[in-house]
Order: structure tokens, then C-alpha cells, then sequence
């Protein structure tokens, strides 16, 4: 494992994964570099005060990206879909690669999803769907890195985020905090996995530290297996007050799994416990419960629930 200090390029450093791995790497003095649209944010400020390299840009501006990127050796890639255009992602994968074997970039770990292990598996994820056009254009991602023929190359693929319960995220599940309920076409005895973005980060830090060990490798990515139920009984210790799942019928998952983005995309996370080793995690990291999340979280807990 390397313990010289490296300079790195951290995309979406002001996000959840990206601003972990900041944090951690300047911990290990190693140099980061990134870019931010907006230089005074509170996440942006957060980052200059561990003295991270920021420059003004988005990832569209290859020029700036090209300057922000020099000098680095080691890259982290983490985008995010439009959602009127699924396969940016992709296209925009394909650029930045280019650009980073131009500056000399050696090693590339890449941040996509759980459900590119899906594919191509039998598992039911609908053509043309909005969850199978999104988990393609990750796959393309992963693929303009293989394509890139680094020295180095890992591919992350994290399961279901555990800030997905508190703000900002949450806003994309306003049942659980609005109704503290949950409807799912996921079934009630099925494992649901959960990530932890400081956990996605602590393994992106040891890829970086060890290329070699991880070299040309995909890991499903979680912290702790539970139920659906669990997960919320988990929420309600907290919150103080019962959280409840509903099951969908098969009948209702049949009129709506074509339309409904959720329940389409909940039907696949049945099987995502499938395509992660968790004994084979907890050899690289110490894994964050879901219990311990929500204490560390506990400020922003509150700003949700209460």
C-alpha cells in the first residue's frame, strides 16, 4: 500500500462521495484538485479550507477541466445523469477520459451504480425504461474508462444511499417523511442494501492507495443488509415515532411497473444483495450501520423528520 502523498482529481467534490474522499485524501496530505460552479458555496468553502485546489467551471468546459486536471496522476469519476438526456452521462465520460490521458492521468476510480451488475443478468428491468436507459449510460461510463487503457482502473458501484432518507435527498421519497410510511414493490423479507457515502469514499481512498490489489475490478458497494422494515424501524428509534412499509400486490406492480420509475426500478433492487460480498467488504473497510449513520447524522436527521 502507498504511503507517498499523490495529487488527485476529485469530480463532484462538493457532493456526498466526492466530498468525503476530499476530506479523507487531504487527511493522508495528498494534493486534490476540482472544480465547483459556484466558489462560494458552504460546500465549496468547506473543501478551500482543507486546501483543495478548486477552479471555477462545470465538466462542459474541457478547457478548464484540462487545466484543473494537470498534474494529477490519480482521478476520481462521479457523474450525475441528465435526466432529459440519459445518455450524456456517457458522451460526457468519453470527453473527460480524453482529457485525462492527455494531462497523464494513471489511475481512474469510478463511482456508477449497483444496477450495472444487473444487466445482461435475466433480472426484470424494463426496455426503454427510465431505470434501464439511466444503468446504460453508467455502463457507458465504466466502459470510456475501460476504453481508456489506464494503468489502473476501479469501478464502484454503491447500492442505495443511506442520505437518501435526509435532506436533500429525501425529497425524492416525500412519502417516508411526509406520511412515515413507505410504499414498495420490494418484498417484505427481501435484503435491501444501504451505502453509506463515507464508506464509498474510504474504499475509493484504499483503490487509490493500493492500484495494483484493486486493479480492473467492479465492487458492489454496501454497508449493511436489512430489511425494508428494519431500515425504517432503524429511522423510527430515531425519530421517535413508527415508520411503516406497505407491499405492493403483484397486481398493483403489474399496472405499474412499466410506468411508475419507482416501483420499475424497486422490482430490481430485490436483487442487489445478490451482487455484493459482504465479508469481502468489511476485509477493506470498517462498515457503517445504518443505526450508526443516523447517529452520526443526527443534526440533519432532525432537520428532516422533526
Amino acid at each position: 500500500m502507498s504511503s507517498v502523498a499523490h495529487t488527485t482529481f476529485i469530480f463532484s467534490a462538493t457532493g456526498s462521495q466526492g466530498g468525503a474522499l476530499c476530506q479523507q485524501l487531504r487527511d493522508l496530505n495528498w494534493s486534490v484538485h476540482a472544480t465547483t460552479r459556484n466558489l462560494n458555496s458552504f460546500e465549496a468553502r468547506t473543501l478551500k479550507s482543507r486546501d483543495v485546489q478548486l477552479t471555477q467551471s462545470d465538466w462542459d468546459d474541457t478547457d478548464a477541466l484540462r487545466v484543473a486536471m494537470s498534474g494529477c496522476k490519480k482521478l476520481f469519476l462521479c457523474l450525475h445523469p441528465k435526466l432529459d438526456d440519459l445518455d450524456h452521462e456517457r458522451r460526457q465520460a468519453e470527453k473527460i477520459v480524453k482529457i485525462a490521458k492527455e494531462v497523464g492521468i494513471k489511475q481512474v476510480v469510478a463511482s456508477t451504480s449497483l444496477g450495472v451488475a444487473m444487466l445482461g443478468t435475466g433480472i426484470h428491468i424494463t426496455p426503454d425504461s427510465f431505470m434501464a436507459k439511466h444503468l446504460v449510460g453508467k455502463k457507458g461510463v465504466e466502459q470510456a474508462v475501460i476504453d481508456g487503457n489506464f494503468e489502473h482502473w476501479t469501478f464502484l458501484r454503491p447500492a442505495f444511499f443511506m442520505a437518501n432518507f435526509l435532506e436533500p435527498k429525501v425529497h425524492r421519497y416525500p412519502e417516508v417523511r411526509d406520511k412515515s410510511t413507505w410504499t414498495t414493490s420490494m418484498t417484505a423479507e427481501g435484503k435491501f442494501a444501504l451505502i453509506d457515502h463515507i464508506n464509498i469514499a474510504e474504499v475509493a481512498t484504499a483503490a487509490f492507495q493500493d492500484p495494483d490489489k484493486f486493479h480492473g475490478r467492479a465492487i458492489g458497494l454496501a454497508s449493511e443488509l436489512l430489511t425494508i422494515q428494519q431500515t425504517l424501524d432503524r429511522l423510527g428509534e430515531v425519530i421517535h415515532r413508527p415508520f411503516k412499509a406497505i407491499f405492493m400486490t403483484d397486481e398493483e406492480i403489474m399496472k405499474q411497473k412499466d410506468s411508475n420509475v419507482f416501483v420499475n426500478s424497486q422490482i430490481a433492487m430485490r436483487y442487489m444483495s445478490d451482487f455484493i460480498d459482504m465479508e469481502e467488504l468489511a476485509t477493506i473497510i470498517p462498515l457503517t450501520t445504518f443505526k450508526q449513520f443516523l447517529q452520526r447524522e443526527e443534526d440533519l436527521v432532525k432537520k428532516t423528520y422533526l
